[in-house]
């Protein structure tokens, strides 16, 4: 049997609990930026580069069914989110680089013509 440390599809996100393992493969779903918090911070997910993801995809995850005035609503929030994540496990490098990338790039979005509040939170 192959693991998977996190498991995504559109609007689906269950990652694997680390501190089970190796004695149980059990895993927890993400539905938002709240959860993947708890998990980071209690270390059910590890090593930098799968915290980064797990707190990005659960973000991701959140946007799916959060609603929006304008873009700039977007953008705020995602860089609150992103932040907030952060907070989680300040010294995983990749989360702060992710959280810094990702509301630069959502801000940028934001000021396209052509940006709508489901573009901005599809892209």
């Amino acid at each position: 049997m192959t693991l998977e440390a996190i498991r995504y599809r559109r609007g689906q996100l269950d990652i694997l609990d680390q501190l089970l393992l190796p004695s149980q493969s059990i895993y927890i779903s993400v539905s938002d930026t709240k959860d993947a918090w708890d998990a980071i911070k209690k270390m059910q997910v590890r090593g930098a580069p799968a915290i980064a993801i797990v707190g990005c995809l659960s973000l991701a995850v959140e946007l799916i069914d959060t609603d929006f005035t304008n873009t700039d609503d977007v953008a705020s929030y995602v860089a609150s989110k992103l932040q907030y994540l952060v907070s989680a496990r300040p010294t995983a490098v990749n989360m702060k680089e992710a959280a810094d990338r990702y509301t630069s790039l959502v801000k940028k979005i934001t000021l396209e013509n052509s940006a709508s509040v489901e573009s901005v939170k599809k892209r």
